[in-house]
């Protein structure tokens, strides 16, 4: 009886242990049968898209999504917000001023790297414009600016 006791002590010892390890501001991860929306890639705030051969950037910001291309004139529209595809971002832009065609950004979560530097970004990325498709990669720009440049 004093060993079951000694047992369910130490068994409430280290419960209380685990539980107070953990601060109140993390939060554990969500269980693998958690709804999809638990689980969602955050995709709020500024994002840096970018891609090589053909050199192109697109630059999420609260108020626009801006595509630029050595070869064409940049493409400005306002930010309509993001759609939520499962796990992937969408961002579906049309065009604010007439002629500026329609911009749509898609981002998937993964380990993406643009090949010609040391970073490493979170997200793939495709941007459909025009008909064409531009393939790269994304990332917050807060994160990409501890990174080591291009």
């Amino acid at each position: 009886m004093l060993r079951t006791a000694a047992l369910s002590i130490l068994l409430l010892t280290l419960a209380a242990c685990g539980e107070a390890s953990m601060s109140a501001s993390e939060e554990p991860a969500p269980p693998a049968d958690a709804p999809a929306s638990a689980r969602t890639p955050d995709y709020a705030g500024d994002i840096d898209v970018i891609g090589t051969e053909p050199f192109w950037a697109v630059k999420i910001r609260a108020a626009s999504v801006a595509l630029t291309r050595p070869d064409a004139p940049e493409v400005s529209n306002a930010n309509p917000g993001v759609r939520i595809d499962g796990q992937q971002g969408v961002w579906d832009s049309n065009g604010v001023e007439e002629g500026k065609g329609r911009v749509v950004v898609r981002l998937t979560p993964g380990v993406c790297t643009d090949g010609m530097s040391d970073r490493v970004y979170r997200f793939y990325a495709e941007v459909w414009i025009d008909g064409e498709t531009l393939k790269g990669c994304a990332e917050h720009t807060a994160i990409l600016a501890a990174q080591p440049k291009p």
